[in-house]
C-alpha cells in the first residue's frame, strides 16, 4: 500500500504529464485561431460549460459504479457457487 504522500505525488506527476496535451488539444478544437478562449467567455458561458462537464463526470461515475457493482455481484455469485459445490 502506498502512502498518502505518494498518492499526492503520483497525482501531481500524472497531471503535469497529461494536462498540457489535453489543454492544447482543446484549444485546437475550440479556439484554433485564438479569437475565442476561456477568458473571453462570459461568467454565464463558463458556468454552462462547467455544468456540462459536471454532467459528463457524473455519467462517468454512474457508469463506473454500475461496472463495479456488476463485477462485485459476479464475484459473489462465483463465491457462492464454489461454496455450494463443496
Amino acid at each position: 500500500m502506498i502512502s498518502d504522500e505518494q498518492v499526492r505525488d503520483n497525482a501531481v506527476k500524472r497531471f503535469n504529464r497529461e494536462f498540457p496535451a489535453k489543454f492544447n488539444a482543446g484549444m485546437q478544437e475550440h479556439n484554433p485561431d485564438g479569437t475565442h478562449g476561456l477568458l473571453k467567455m462570459t461568467p454565464q458561458q463558463l458556468f454552462r460549460a462547467l455544468r456540462e462537464e459536471i454532467y459528463d463526470l457524473y455519467s462517468y461515475a454512474e457508469s463506473l459504479e454500475s461496472l463495479f457493482l456488476a463485477a462485485e455481484a459476479e464475484k459473489e455469485m462465483t463465491t457462492r457457487k464454489t461454496i455450494e459445490e463443496r
